[in-house]
């Protein structure tokens, strides 16, 4: 495995074991880990810390790869931690595989990336290489399609020119200029409503520094990019459950999905954007709520919520405003 990977990992030894063990089956040559500290407010932290750091240790000792660590020394959070460890890993290298502690990936995954961050190294409007297929339907005449990249990151490949444009925060970026660009993707009116709600929140920090992949997609659509995905799903996420950030819900769609071969690749004929494929995405995975016949219950809210944008107000019609 010629191509560079980073690992990034936290607190959960048995998560970093599955994964860093399907890593090391491709005997890469250069292996980058990330490990974010334990939380000070948080005492189970450190016991579970130390453990993460043995199984990495006792995992890559005596190899030939080459490792680079980078354990910083107060925790960063969910959000700034892999930040600082992707602005790390993309300051030494020109494109490289993403690996977070909760996405096994099947070993189709490795060549897949490698094969197509060559392809397509040189092709400024695409950013990211995803793994995630949740979709009974294939999309397109190849083993991948384009994609808006609305996709969640735990297994993933780009490029350093992609990634230079991230930002945490999209302060400088307005709901309206948001809103245009998915207009040129050809969203509709739910699903550019979903997502400038989305820049709002990340706006605010109303995640608390949780959250960074929403960020990257959206500079992705910033700047009229798109993403490859494939036919098939290709990592297993393992996430799912109490000791997770976001994802609670081992009844998620998401959840422990089976992976299969995709090797050797067939190219598509056509690079344009499958947009079913991300409406699909999006109503199946992102806003399920807001389609179908639960989709016809909430109109009424989305209706309230319109017409305060329009005249600019916040909070209930009547009463005091509740802060907070």
């Amino acid at each position: 495995m010629k191509t560079p990977i980073l690992f990034i990992t936290f607190n959960r030894p048995n998560h970093t074991r599955k994964v860093l063990e399907a890593i090391m089956q491709q005997n890469p040559d250069v292996l980058y880990v990330f490990q974010d500290s334990p939380r000070a407010n948080v005492s189970s932290d450190s016991k579970k810390c130390d453990e993460v750091r043995r199984v990495i240790e006792e995992l890559t000792a005596g190899g030939r790869v080459i490792l680079h660590t980078l354990f910083p020394e107060k925790n960063l959070g969910c959000g700034p931690g892999p930040m600082t460890a992707l602005n790390w890993f993309f300051s030494e290298i020109e494109y490289g595989i993403v690996l977070e502690d909760d996405a096994v990936p099947h070993p189709d995954f490795f060549p897949y990336c490698e094969e197509l961050l060559l392809k397509y190294k040189d092709d400024v409007d695409v950013r990211a290489i995803g793994s995630m297929h949740l979709d009974t339907m294939t999309f397109g005449d190849g083993s991948y399609y384009f994609s808006m990249m609305n996709r969640t990151f735990c297994a993933w490949a780009t490029w350093a020119r992609a990634w230079k444009d991230f930002d945490l925060y999209h302060r400088n970026v307005s709901r309206s200029q948001l809103n245009r660009c998915l207009k040129d993707y050809g969203c509709g009116l739910r699903m550019r409503e979903y997502w400038c709600d989305r820049l709002v929140e990340v706006q605010k920090d109303a995640f608390h520094n949780s959250s960074w992949d929403q960020q990257f997609w959206m500079s992705i659509w910033l700047h009229h990019g798109k993403g490859i995905m494939p036919n098939v799903n290709l990592s297993t996420n393992i996430g799912f459950g109490a000791e997770a950030t976001h994802t609670f819900s081992s009844r998620s769609v998401g959840s422990n999905r089976e992976s299969i071969p995709i090797m050797p690749l067939k190219h598509p004929s056509s690079t344009r954007i499958q947009s079913k494929a991300d409406w699909r995405f999006q109503a199946l995975y992102f806003d399920p709520g807001q389609y179908g016949w639960k989709g016809v219950k909430y109109f009424p809210f989305r209706l309230n919520k319109r017409i305060k944008r329009l005249v600019g107000h916040e909070g209930p019609w009547f009463g005091k405003k509740v802060s907070g």
